[in-house]
Parts: structure tokens; sequence; C-alpha cells
């Protein structure tokens, strides 16, 4: 066995905040029902600072074969920062697009995207790079946060361009809306490549505030959708729609003590035949 870790030891705590809260619900949900098999080749495509690529390690052990296919060269330097704290001997990081996948064909027994899809720019020819290294009876299994994502916010972004007769701005979060998939949606996108829907798991968690600059200020909503929010409204209107957001925000919370925005979550488990 490998020798005992320490808690105190600056290895350690530079390893130790390895899941964001963000991707966490969902790694759960993905390593709840993913196929164990022993010796299997895996591939864990977008595995950002090492979620859940060195969990997948740890748990199928070292007779198995993994792999991490991500781009982004900080998270990367993260990752393997975390590999040798923990004496991982069974990972191979491909620092590379996964739209030009450099594993031969018909090569891996599973492959895992934890959020991943959200990201990819070029789905279809990722889709066909999974469909072409997966072995027969591979299986892809992903998780993704589908329509219905923080709607009650988006509901009061709708109610508040209604009530400032912006138009195009109304278009514009309808079609921000729409632009989430559904279980059907990713079904058939994989369908085209051959990949066929053999499991399936529904779950949600949530956000909870008491403050509505807090919503607008955490960390997830700055790196991860402010702007897009921003870009949505015209420049000289972004200041009333923010304030009137904010207001009808705390609204909220003064009635019901809080402001709970929901998200949704989906686990899907396809197979190559």
């Amino acid at each position: 066995m490998k020798e005992n870790l320490n808690w105190k030891s600056k290895e350690v705590v530079n390893i130790y905040d390895e899941i964001s809260l963000w991707s966490a619900p969902f790694g759960r949900l993905l390593l709840e029902n993913i196929p164990m098999t022993q010796g299997a080749s895996i591939l864990d495509i977008g595995f950002g600072t090492g979620f859940p690529l060195i969990e997948l390690s740890q748990r199928f052990g070292e007779q198995s074969k993994i792999y991490g296919i991500d781009i982004w060269e900080e998270a990367i330097i993260r990752t393997k920062n975390k590999i040798n704290t923990l004496g991982l001997n069974n990972i191979t990081i491909l620092e590379e697009s996964a739209t030009k996948i450099n594993i031969q064909d018909h090569q891996i027994d599973l492959i895992t995207s934890n959020l991943g899809i959200n990201n990819f720019e070029d789905k279809e020819q990722v889709y066909f790079e999974i469909q072409r290294i997966l072995k027969p009876k591979g299986k892809l299994c992903i998780t993704t946060n589908p329509i219905g994502t923080f709607d009650e916010l988006f509901q009061l972004f709708i109610t508040i361009f209604e009530e400032m007769n912006l138009n195009e701005e109304l278009q514009k979060i309808k079609t921000y809306i729409q632009h989430r998939a559904t279980k059907e949606s990713i079904e058939e996108e994989f369908k085209q490549v051959g990949l066929t829907l053999v499991n399936s798991k529904v779950d949600q968690t949530n956000m909870r505030f008491t403050d509505a600059k807090a919503l607008l200020n955490h960390s997830l909503i700055r790196i991860g959708f402010r702007s897009y929010w921003e870009n949505m409204v015209q420049k000289e209107k972004q200041e009333v729609f923010f304030k009137n957001l904010i207001h009808k925000i705390n609204t909220i919370i003064k009635a019901q003590g809080e402001f709970k925005i929901t998200i949704p979550m989906l686990y899907l488990e396809f197979q190559k035949m």
C-alpha cells in the first residue's frame, strides 16, 4: 500500500479542494451510476482540476488505464500536482482538444464527462471521436444540467424585460433558456453517431440565497454566467435592469426568507452497438 498522507502538509492541502460545489452533485450522480469493471480502459473528457479523473483512478485501481483529456493549461498543472501527491500511476494526461483524441480506434471501455458536453464547441466532431475510440459495447456516461436550470431566476428576467418593454432582450432570454438540452435532444444527437441510450437518472440540486447581491456576486455566477446575462441587455439599460432584478429577488427573500434557484441534473449512459 502507499504511505499515509499527512493532512497538515502543504501538498495535501493543495489537493483537498479537488471538486467545486458546482461539479460535486453532478459528480456524485455520475459516480453512483457508472458501470464498474476491473481492468477497464477509461477516458474522462474535460477533467478540469482533476475531477472525476482522479476519483476514477482511485476507484478503478491500478489494473485500470485512465486517460484524461483537457485543454485548460493551468488546471492541467494543478491536476498533475494532485496525481504526483497521491502517487497515482494509472493516469495518462492528453493535453489536447476532444475533437481529435490521440487514442487508436476501439480502445476504450468507458468514457465519462461530468458537465463536459455543456462546453463542447464542435460537438459533432467530439461525438464522432467518442464513437471511434469506444470498443463495441463500450459505454459513454455523462452528466449535464438540462433545460430548467435557474428557472426561478430567468422567470424574473422575463418579467423585468416585459415591464421595461425590452422586446429584443425578451427574445434573447427565451433563446438562452431554450439552448439548454433535454434528455430527448441529447439522446437524438448521440443516436446519430451510433450510440444508444441504455440508462438514465434524473435528480436536482439547488442554490439558496438570503441576499440578491450575494447571488450576483457568487463566484460561480461571476465565472460562468453573469457576463452572458449582461451582454443580453443594452448597455444603457443594464443598470436599471439589474437594479430591478435585485429588488425583485430581495422582495421574494423578504416574503419567503430565501431565494432558491433550481438546478436539474441528468445522468445519461450510452452504449456503442
